[in-house]
């Protein structure tokens, strides 16, 4: 019972990864498709065939018989009408033009009865065609009908009329065997091309199926790669299609990956080192306090530079802390009505100490009317901060920094110049990346980063115009 089980189970799998499998799903869909169009054709064409066909034979019987009667009427010559050399000709004639079964019916004590036949003509006097007969004389016009029993056959009744008025009927009837074997025909190769057409789409759909399941299993592949950390993986682009396009984006999104574990490698390398040297130096510093021989004036400069490493510690854990809500997303704006000008006034009034202790000149100044503006004042008063932070460190104390404020092509704009010794062009497209520049000292080269990523997720800009004798980083919001 258990192995019993286990076999079910197993075959339970097969068929759940068969259904499961795209492969086998195309090429069924190839096959489903070829057979309901073959299905179609089938039910749309071959029961309308045959009727359509005898319709045809009909009316060209129908024509041919009018026609020899026509034509016999003028070979009579002296015959009366009536007569039975007339008949005879009648017959004949009708005979000869359609090559079918004529049978002349007359009337005779108040019926039709059938006077003459063609050599070849077998139709009971009670049949199809009697009846047929009978129909026409009393419409007074060409009756047809195609009768379809054990054989096909098309006949038609054509009323004759000699001077005196109508007097009788020609019946012409014709086996229709070969508009059978013709539809049989049809039906036969219409089997053939639709097995024909299955095995076609079967094998067509296979090779389809297999080479999209291939070419989808090399995408599963590679892209399992690539989440295992192998970034150095491509997809191929085999074919400008669905799948090609799928397999461009893939490598998109791969170099995009790949970027990206190199920026998280240099920035945690980066912040590593950058953590690492604060710390070294108060490791340091608290060695050299535990020295018992050191003098009151030794250990207040032992304590203002420990003071000053845990100041960097301190900003850096800030900034690395601000930088990760940047780029997670979970940074919130709070937008409101904002005078930037005051906004302005009061980051350049955080920087008054630093700016009595070395001697700066700090400048605020608007051009132009006063600018109300919609905006996050904190994340604004943080960017400038930023700004008049990095002006003063590279520029010398007595160079002065100037924050101009002002507004137009409806945007707001907030400036921090200074007169220091500039960037260099190489630096300039690296301005703005995590810990660029960090070996001045300086900084951990965080500020310019956040700000400006501040400054995009205010859907604004930072811009920096860099090289002696001025350095201008402008913030632009707009409306």
């Amino acid at each position: 019972m258990a192995g019993e089980r286990q076999r079910g189970r197993g075959l339970l799998g097969v068929r759940a990864r068969l259904r499961r499998s795209l492969r086998l799903r195309l090429t069924l869909a190839f096959v489903a498709v070829t057979v309901v169009a073959v299905g179609a054709i089938a039910l749309q064409v071959l029961p309308s065939l045959e009727s359509t066909l005898a319709q045809q034979r009909v009316q060209s019987l129908a024509q041919d018989a009018g026609a020899a009667v026509r034509d016999s009427r003028a070979q009579a010559g002296g015959a009366s009408p009536g007569s039975a050399r007339s008949d005879r000709l009648l017959v004949d004639a009708v005979a000869a033009r359609t090559g079918a079964e004529v049978v002349l019916f007359s009337p005779a004590a108040g019926q039709l009865v059938p006077t003459r036949r063609s050599s070849s003509g077998r139709t009971p006097a009670d049949g199809p065609g009697a009846r047929l007969a009978a129909r026409a004389v009393q419409a007074r016009r060409t009756m047809r009908a195609v009768d379809d029993g054990d054989r096909l056959v098309a006949r038609v009744a054509e009323p004759v009329a000699a001077a005196t008025g109508r007097r009788g009927v020609i019946v012409v009837a014709e086996d229709l065997a070969d508009v059978r074997a013709t539809v049989s025909l049809v039906r036969r190769r219409l089997v053939l091309g639709g097995l024909l057409g299955i095995v076609v789409a079967l094998l067509t759909g296979t090779a389809f199926a297999v080479g999209v399941s291939t070419r989808l299993r090399r995408l599963e592949q590679g892209s399992r790669e690539v989440a295992s950390g192998r970034f150095a993986t491509r997809f191929d682009v085999d074919a400008p299609d669905e799948l090609g396009a799928l397999a461009r984006s893939l490598n998109t999104m791969q170099r995009q990956l790949g970027e990206l574990d190199s920026s998280r490698k240099r920035f945690i390398a980066t912040a590593s080192h950058e953590l690492r040297t604060p710390l070294q130096s108060l490791s340091g510093f608290v060695e050299l306090l535990q020295d018992e021989e050191l003098d009151d004036e030794e250990r207040d400069a032992f304590l203002a530079r420990l003071a000053t490493q845990v100041e960097r510690l301190t900003r850096l854990s800030y900034d690395l802390l601000d930088l990760s809500r940047l780029e997670s997303g979970g940074l919130e704006l709070r937008p409101e009505q904002t005078d930037l000008h005051a906004l302005a006034e009061r980051v350049a009034g955080e920087f008054l100490p630093r700016v009595e202790l070395e001697g700066r000149r700090l400048t605020v100044r608007l051009i132009g009317d006063p600018v109300e503006w919609y905006c996050d004042p904190e994340r604004v008063a943080q960017i400038v901060r930023i700004l008049v932070d990095n002006a003063f460190k590279h520029s010398r104390s007595d160079d002065e920094v100037e924050v101009r404020v002002s507004r137009g092509g409806g945007a707001a704009r907030i400036a921090v110049a200074d007169r220091g010794a500039g960037i260099a062009p190489e630096d300039l497209p690296h301005l703005f990346e995590p810990f660029h520049g960090t070996g001045d000292g300086s900084g951990a080269g965080l500020g310019l980063a956040i700000a400006r990523e501040l400054a995009v997720r205010m859907r604004g800009s930072l811009d920096v115009e860099g090289g002696p004798p001025t350095t201008t980083f402008t913030l632009e919001l707009p409306a």
